[in-house]
């Protein structure tokens, strides 16, 4: 039974959205989150003080729609920071590492430079004593 093309279409976009939607839930677990997974933008909340709270002025990724119902994004500021500076601190590293590989390969050649040059200044110099041994033989003999 083959279903309707307007349906199948209605169920290709629901899905996905349904596939979106998990991704935004993947991506917001690590570093600064920027949406949501219902699709809310992501504001920066100080909790004040409460009676209860021994943490006050606690800091929140929190999503604008923010409802404790389980479905809405809020996230300890401090968690998101510390895996932003564990990203870029990665990042750092391999950036360290590349920019010392085209260190290396840049003193090989200036390496190979150098070694051409002593290699002509070698034929020089022998060039220089052969001449100094035709002088002696002039001079002193």
């Amino acid at each position: 039974m083959r279903m309707d093309p307007a349906a199948e279409i209605r169920d290709s976009k629901r899905t996905k959205e349904y596939i979106n939607m998990l991704s935004s839930v993947a991506d917001s677990e690590y570093g600064n989150p920027t949406r949501c997974p219902c699709g809310g933008s992501i504001i920066h909340e100080v909790r004040g003080k409460d009676d209860y709270d021994t943490l006050p002025g606690k800091r929140f990724f929190t999503c604008k729609n923010y409802e404790a119902d389980g479905f809405r994004y809020r996230q300890p500021w401090v968690i998101g920071v510390e895996e932003q500076i564990e990203r870029l601190t990665k990042r750092l590293e391999e950036v360290e590492v590349e920019v010392v590989i085209n260190w290396v390969s840049e003193v090989n050649n200036h390496i190979q430079r150098l070694e051409a040059e002593v290699d002509n200044l070698t034929g020089q110099v022998y060039n220089l004593s052969m001449q100094v041994e035709v002088l002696e033989k002039f001079c002193f003999d």
